[in-house]
């Protein structure tokens, strides 16, 4: 059960109208309901998270979170909800709304990002936990195992000449990938990061990051995309996954 009048950790959805790749693709119905509805859905029933909130510059998007139980107090102004808007200034603008107009900050804030309608609630909790135990973290951040290894991978001089990457190790480019550290992409499922983060070092992960290895990644992006994830989810309606 969730902590009465409890506003210490909040959740805050990052859903602006605008998208080149897919027009608006926050609402797109995916298998029934808008595609933000399942992250407000996650944020909602995650045991940790005190406060859902969606930032958004569109009224229609607005109407369609308030709709599902999310909070939208405000709406983002235009100048940070464009193609180059950065998370940090979404962040920011929220929090200092916050301190403004409620007086107060949450102790962590969670980022779910719209494009995810599929995640593990006991990983929302699982990162939450990890954060709260650990004084010296400033956030956590999901991590999953690359599939290609920066150890093979080259930059480009001017003159056509060709450099590694990594150079730490001598000529890992001639090794076998078997014998070169295991390395990690993030997948941006799930962050969360202490409020001090965000607010005094303007950063959404601060220098001290814990990694929280997930296997599963349903990012939204292409058309593909949602064909896969919906799928997935009319097979896990009808039993097929648990």
């Amino acid at each position: 059960m969730k902590r009465a009048e409890s506003k210490n950790i909040v959740a805050i959805i990052p859903a602006r109208s605008g998208s080149k790749g897919i027009k608006n693709k926050n609402i797109r119905l995916l298998a029934g309901k808008p595609l933000i509805a399942y992250s407000i859905e996650h944020a909602l029933k995650a045991n940790s998270i005190d406060r859902v909130i969606v930032s958004t510059d569109s009224l229609e998007y607005a109407k369609i979170a308030r709709e599902y139980g999310a909070e939208v107090p405000f709406l983002r102004p235009a100048e940070i909800s464009g193609d180059m808007a950065l998370d940090i200034d979404t962040f920011l603008h929220a929090l200092s709304w916050m301190q403004e107009n409620e007086g107060y900050i949450p102790d962590i804030v969670v980022q779910l990002r719209p494009t995810y309608p599929i995640r593990r609630l006991e990983d929302i909790d699982n990162m939450i936990h990890l954060l709260k135990e650990r004084p010296d973290i400033d956030s956590v951040r999901c991590i999953a195992p690359a599939k290609e290894t920066p150890y093979k991978m080259w930059r480009e001089g001017d003159n056509g000449q060709i450099y590694p990457l990594l150079d730490d190790i001598y000529e890992a480019y001639n090794m076998p990938r078997q014998q070169l550290p295991v390395v990690y992409t993030q997948n941006a499922c799930i962050d969360v990061v202490r409020s001090s983060v965000i607010l005094r070092q303007h950063s959404m992960s601060g220098k001290r990051i814990l990694g929280y290895k997930m296997e599963n990644n349903f990012d939204i992006d292409t058309e593909e995309d949602f064909l896969k994830a919906e799928r997935y989810l009319r097979r896990k309606n009808d039993g097929n996954i648990q």
